[in-house]
Parts: C-alpha cells; structure tokens; sequence
C-alpha cells in the first residue's frame, strides 16, 4: 500500500503557501494617533519593514512545507516518515560517537536485568561545529522499547542555541541487535535558545500511527509548541497537523499574546490534494480561501480573500498564484495580489519566488514589485535552527534600505535595517539616514524602534499592517 506521508508532504508545501500569503499588502496605514512630529522618513521605514517582513514570513513557510512535515514541527531527524531510515540514523550517531572517543569513555552496562539499561553513553566534543554532543540509548528488557538521546550543547559563542535535543523511542521487539522487527514510536525535539532571542524554547514532537514493521506509517500526528522571552508581547503558540490514511488531515494553529488576545489558523485538506483554509486575526482581519496541491502534476494553485475589519482601508485584498514543485523539492512560482480600497479604486501587485538547493544548503530569492513603485529583493538561506534573511528595498521616494534578519519557523522575526538617502549614497559610503530593529510575530503584528537624526521612536504594528509611531 502506498505510503500518504510523502502524499502529505506535497499536499502541505500549497496549504502553507496559503497560510503564509495572508496579508501581504503593502499598503501599511500609519495610524491616526501618530504624533505630528513623526517625520516621512520614520513612516516610510516602519512601513517598508512591514512589506519586507510580510514576504520573508510567507515564503519562509513556503519553503518549510516544501520540506515536509517534520519541518512543520522543527524535528530535524532525516527521513522521519521512514522508520527504517529514522532507526539507521539513531545507530549512526552510535557509529559516530564510538568514532570519536576512546574505547574505555564508553559506558556499556548489561542487557539482562529487569528494567532500564544504558547500553552506551557517549559524550565528544566537535570542533568543527563548535559544539559539544552526548549519546545514550537506554533500553527496557521487560517492555522490549528503547530511547535513544542526541543532545548537543556548549555551542560556540555566535551560535543561537544554548541546547539542542532529539529523543527517538522505538519498539525493539525484544531483539536489540536486530534491526528488521524495529517500529518508530515516536520522535521528539528540544531547542532551548541562548538569552536574547525572541524565542526561549521550542518543542517538536512526531508520533506515527501504528504499522507493522518493514513497511511505513500511512499517518500519525505532528504537534509543535513554542514559548517565547519575557519581554515579549507574544506569549506561545501551539500547532498540531493529523492525517490519517482515508480520511484526510488537518491543521490548527493558535497563538496567544500578552494581552489575552489570539490568532488562530484551521486548514482542512482531502486526500485528492484539495482543501480550505481561514484565518481569524486578533484584529477582527478573516482570510479564508482554497487550494490545489501539486500532488498530482508538480502543479498547484491557490485562490483567497482578505477582508479587514469595518472601516479599514484597503477593504480587501484577493490573491491567487500557481506554483511547480521541483524533483527536488525546490519551489518556482508568481503570485498576483488585487488589493481594493473603499473609493473603488484597485492597485495590483507581483511576488516572484526562485529557490536552489546545492548539497544541504535551500536558498530562496523573492523578487518584490509594489504597485506604489517601490521593489525589493529578499535572499532567504535556510539553516536549521533560524533562517538567515537579507536583500535591499527601494522606496516609491527613492529612499534605499540594507536589512538582516533571522526567521523563525513560526512566522516571527527580529529585522535590523538602516535607510540611506538613496541607492547611490550607499553605494558611495554615505552614513545611513535612519536605522531601526523590530520584533514580528507570527499574526504580522510586531514592536519595534526607529532612530533618526539623533531622536527614537517607538513603533507598534497592529496585524492588518498599520503602524502606530510615537517618540519616546
């Protein structure tokens, strides 16, 4: 019987295109309550990072659906869907630590007495890498199951992480060194990071329906929760994708802020690779809309609708897009936007996305056309842990703007930017005009500051996209 895992994890690279498309207009209103003093500069740049962050959000899940399921949960075991391989690589890291260390660093401890065993612990340092690793596979004569622990920590000092586990319980079958009678369990992954991140800890975990061994799981359910710093407005979110073989599957996100409030996302999809999907803003913004995957063909298509809250402007926006999935999982595709205003007039906008991949390495590159004039290029690298963002931005006035960020899984982001006077004055050396730093999360809402001409100003985004500026 075919497996649907793999089915699954084309059918989900359209449903998060869907998800991650919401609310990609450009058009960001600066709030009423904005103090007079407030110059065009500072509205220029809050709004342009909005547009920047808005495209990197979308894409980013673009890319991570493309990957799978387990990229859903940020659970980096290869092949998770495949238990057999899922199994091969928990006794690799066995064959890698025994590699490393010497004979007499191993603990080994018999098998034949009741209970839990420590078959092997193993603990090396990676220069390389810059981090340090400990394995261990604890197994119970009287239940037939083992755990095997990867856990890396005493990163180097630039890397985000400050602890990085994966759990993998397996049913054994009573014959430890047989690998042909294994079944997965489940899989789970712990990432704590160092102080200063946005996100404190994030937790993966992935447990397949029951299979018989030597062949695959036709389902299961990934589930992913992710607490955020202190000092953050956003508060968590929690994410559980189920599919089961005949039945379909479907997706729910909630995320909780500070102030009580929520965004949550519900995606339904059939086993034909169709589906729906709608969105409720803690602004009162909906978005609903259908899907095609590429399951099929390589092709797919989408179609939704975003409307905002009574008296906002723009009143809606519609967009479709058609997209092709590569043999190896790269995504090309254009997406066209109608955004409507409440004199009836429409502006229309372009999003083109490249992706390449050269050995592990998936790099996206979004190419930007606003209907104001303003354009921009974005250059996504993914990385295991945070993806690496940079590009350039011209502003409908010509202004020039340089950014970094790091985006997370989830849809939040931390974006660092500086506004020059023009393309050219960069190029030429001139000092930046403006500078600022921002927090996103994932409903598009955000805080932030930006300074220019010596004075601060605090910036809030409410979710539609709206600015509100105020000096401090």
């Amino acid at each position: 019987m075919k497996s649907k895992i793999p089915f699954l994890t084309t059918l989900l690279a359209g449903m998060l295109v869907l998800i991650g498309l919401f609310g990609c207009s450009s058009e960001n209103p600066i709030s009423p309550d904005d103090d007079d003093a407030v110059n065009k500069t500072v509205k220029n740049a809050s709004a342009t990072s909005v547009d920047i962050y808005k495209n990197v959000s979308s894409f980013k899940q673009i890319s991570d659906l493309i990957h799978g399921p387990e990229a859903l949960v940020d659970i980096e075991i290869p092949e998770m869907q495949n238990p057999q391989k899922a199994m091969s690589f928990a006794k690799g890291i066995r064959q890698q630590a025994f590699a490393r260390v010497k004979s007499d660093q191993i603990l080994l401890k018999s098998t034949s007495m009741l209970g839990d065993s420590v078959i092997w612990d193993v603990t090396y340092r990676d220069d390389i890498a810059g981090v340090t690793y400990r394995s261990s596979l604890i197994y119970n004569n009287e239940t037939g199951r083992g755990r095997l622990f990867f856990v890396g920590f005493d990163f180097r000092e630039t890397h985000p992480l400050a602890y990085d586990s994966t759990e993998i319980i397996a049913d054994l079958n009573f014959t430890l060194l047989d690998d042909s009678d294994d079944v997965l369990v489940s899989i789970e992954n712990l990432k704590r990071f160092k102080p200063g991140r946005l996100i404190n800890e994030q937790l993966g975990r992935f447990t397949p329906d029951p299979y018989a061994p030597g062949t695959e799981p036709t389902g299961g359910i990934l589930t992913a929760d992710i607490t955020y710093s202190s000092s953050s407005f956003i508060r968590s979110t929690h994410a559980q994708l189920e599919y089961h073989e005949g039945s379909g599957g479907s997706f729910e996100k909630v995320v909780q802020f500070a102030d009580n409030s929520s965004t949550s996302v519900t995606v339904t999809f059939a086993e034909d690779g169709t589906g729906s999907f709608s969105e409720t803003r803690r602004d009162g913004t909906r978005i609903e809309g259908t899907f095609d995957s590429a399951e099929e063909d390589g092709h797919g298509s989408f179609s939704k609708t975003i409307t905002f809250r009574a008296g906002h402007d723009p009143v809606s926006i519609s967009e479709s897009g058609e997209f092709t999935i590569q043999p190896d999982e790269t995504l090309n595709g254009s997406f066209e936007r109608e955004i409507r205003f409440r004199d009836g007039s429409i502006q229309k906008e372009s999003v083109t996305v490249d992706q390449t991949r050269v050995g592990d390495v998936l790099t996206t590159s979004l190419n930007v056309e606003n209907a104001d004039g303003s354009h921009g290029f974005i250059n996504i690298v993914e990385t295991p842990e945070v993806d690496q963002v940079s590009g350039e931005w011209t502003n409908a006035e010509q202004t020039f703007v340089v950014f970094t960020a790091e985006s997370y899984p989830d849809g939040s982001a931390h974006l660092k930017f500086d506004v020059y006077a023009s393309e050219s004055a960069f190029e030429n050396g001139a000092a930046p005009i403006a500078s600022g730093e921002f927090d996103f999360y994932p409903d598009g809402s955000g805080r932030g500051t930006v300074t220019e001409g010596g004075k601060t100003y605090e910036v809030t985004i409410n979710p539609d996209g709206s600015v509100i500026i105020k000096p401090l």
